[in-house]
């Protein structure tokens, strides 16, 4: 399907409450990076020529931004970053009046959620995981089939939800993050259950995959007396170790049309010349310019687990 017709819609206002919705014929941009990390995802949202009412209206605190992006040709403006207003300036750059939104994702969730736990002998992860997002406020997006530890003496915690959530998933063996205001846990290296995306030359796929290695670096202690033995035994384990980083790191960077439901976790079929196969998306990166830019995804793509 050819896709031409750009359209976007920002929502701003408190939350559950009445927002300030702009959408076309007004100039946006937007640089939204995701990744699968804990630390939440800060975008950056630029708005031009907004009348002076509406600017004040942004700079009132702990508003909620939504926006949603896409292309009309298919199913309109879809839900592409969302998250807290934490900063909104205005800059006169003649003959034009720009507005930078900063949105970091999960800013509220994670900045004031504080979770009671108390569980006794048996309990397992997926069970206190549902808990934690419950009391964050959070939707949960977690794979049904996601194998979960039980936590033979019990869990406990009284303290930060992101803190609680860090000591439950590494030691259950799964990743946490932030997307959308979604709470997402999948199993390391591990996908989503969203919907496979197919990326070829006629679905959006935008020249030729390109192929990324990164170097993986190892610090090694001090050598002392008597340690050429342990060294030679600790090379074969350090080799070992930079093998299996590459691998988990290596993968290709590919760039598309813009694709506002990708998020970190999911799953990209390639169809190129180059690469074909499943992958799990790293890292995304959205970036539109309504009149007349980039309107474009680009993606760090890694082999998958399971």
């Amino acid at each position: 399907m050819a896709r031409f017709r750009r359209t976007f819609r920002l929502v701003v206002g408190p939350a559950g409450g009445q927002g300030i919705t702009i959408q076309p014929p007004m100039q946006i941009q937007f640089d939204v990076t995701k990744d699968s990390k804990e630390d939440p995802n800060v975008h950056s949202i630029r708005i031009y020529n907004l009348k002076e009412s509406t600017r004040a209206a942004l700079e009132k605190p702990d508003l909620r931004a939504y926006l949603y992006a896409g292309y009309e040709e298919e199913s309109g403006g879809i839900l592409l970053a969302a998250g807290t207003l934490v900063d909104s300036f205005t800059r006169f750059d003649t003959p034009d009046v720009v507005t930078e939104l900063a949105v970091v994702d999960g800013y509220g969730e994670l900045r004031d959620s504080a979770v009671s736990l108390s569980y006794g002998a048996g309990a397992n992860s997926a069970t206190i995981i549902k808990a934690v997002a419950l009391q964050m406020g959070l939707v949960l997006n977690m794979p049904q089939s996601l194998q979960s530890r039980t936590w033979d003496h019990g869990f406990s915690f009284y303290g930060p939800a992101r803190q609680a959530l860090h000591k439950l998933c590494r030691g259950s063996g799964v990743e946490w993050s932030v997307q959308n205001q979604t709470l997402q846990v999948v199993a390391v290296r591990g996908t989503t259950e969203r919907s496979v995306v197919v990326l070829r030359a006629d679905s959006g796929l935008i020249g030729s995959p390109d192929r990324v290695r990164e170097s993986a670096r190892e610090m090694e202690p001090s050598a002392g007396p008597g340690t050429a033995t342990k060294k030679k035994k600790r090379d074969r384990s350090v080799a070992a170790t930079i093998v299996s980083e590459r691998q988990r790191r290596d993968g290709w960077r590919v760039r598309s049309l813009l694709l506002p439901w990708i998020n970190p976790g999911d799953r990209v079929q390639m169809d190129s010349r180059q690469v074909q196969g499943l992958w799990r998306v790293e890292s995304v990166s959205h970036n539109g310019d309504y009149q007349g830019g980039d309107w474009t995804t680009e993606m760090h793509l890694v082999e998958r687990v399971g």
